[in-house]
C-alpha cells in the first residue's frame, strides 16, 4: 500500500474490546481515514428476529451507526457523508437509504458495504476481523481469489471485489502493532486482494 495513501478501514465488530487501541492507533497514523464501522453485537439482535430482507438490511445499516457511534467516543469525529478528506467515522444509514445501491440480501453485510465505499471513493481497503488470515476451510489464504468459499467473509464480498478491482488487505485487528505498521506503509501478515498490497 503506498506510504501516506488515503485509505478506508472497516472495523469487525467482533474488535468492540479492542476498539479503544484500535481507534488510537488510526488517530495517531499520519494517513487520513474512513472507517466503516462493522455491525457486531448490534447486527446479531436484527439476526435474533424474523423480519424481511429490506427490513433487515436497513436495521443491520443501523446498527452499523450504533457501532460508530461507539468507536467515535475514542476521540475521532462521525460523519454521513462519505469523503476522505480527513480522518472520521462514516454513519452509513443516511447515505445507504438516499442511494440504495446494495441487494437487500444477508449475503450482503458490512464487508461488501467497506468494499462498495472502497469503490465508491476509489480507496484501498483495510477490514480488521479477529482472524490472521481469511479461510478456506481449515487453510489460511494469504490472497483473496475469484471463485474462494469462505465463511469468514460475506458471500458478495469476493465476487464484489473481483468485479470493481478494489485493492487492499484483511489483518488481525487486535495486534495493534501489526495495524501501525500497515498503516505505515510496511508490509505486514494478513490476506490480500488487488494490486496495491
Amino acid at each position: 500500500m503506498l506510504k501516506g495513501q488515503a485509505v478506508i478501514i472497516k472495523i469487525g465488530g467482533s474488535l468492540i474490546e479492542h476498539r479503544q487501541e484500535i481507534i488510537r492507533t488510526i488517530r495517531d497514523s499520519s494517513r487520513k481515514v474512513l472507517i466503516i464501522p462493522g455491525g457486531g453485537v448490534f447486527a446479531d439482535t436484527v439476526r435474533q428476529r424474523n423480519v424481511s430482507d429490506t427490513a433487515a438490511h436497513f436495521m443491520s445499516i443501523a446498527a452499523m451507526d450504533q457501532y460508530g457511534w461507539l468507536l467515535s467516543t475514542s476521540g475521532i469525529p462521525v460523519t454521513t457523508k462519505p469523503s476522505i478528506n480527513r480522518t472520521q467515522i462514516l454513519l452509513p444509514y443516511i447515505h445507504l437509504m438516499k442511494t440504495d445501491p446494495l441487494p437487500h440480501s444477508w449475503d450482503i453485510t458490512s464487508d461488501t458495504i467497506s468494499a462498495y465505499y472502497a469503490n465508491l471513493l476509489s480507496s484501498p481497503l483495510i477490514i480488521l476481523k479477529s482472524i490472521d488470515y481469511i479461510r478456506t476451510g481449515d487453510n489460511p489464504a494469504s490472497t483473496l481469489t475469484e471463485g474462494m468459499v469462505t465463511s469468514d467473509l460475506d458471500p458478495a464480498f469476493i465476487p464484489y471485489i473481483c468485479s470493481y478491482g478494489i485493492s487492499g488487505q484483511i489483518i488481525r485487528g487486535s495486534d495493534i502493532a501489526r495495524l501501525a505498521r500497515l498503516l505505515e506503509g510496511d508490509k505486514v501478515p494478513g490476506t490480500s486482494f488487488g494490486s496495491t498490497i
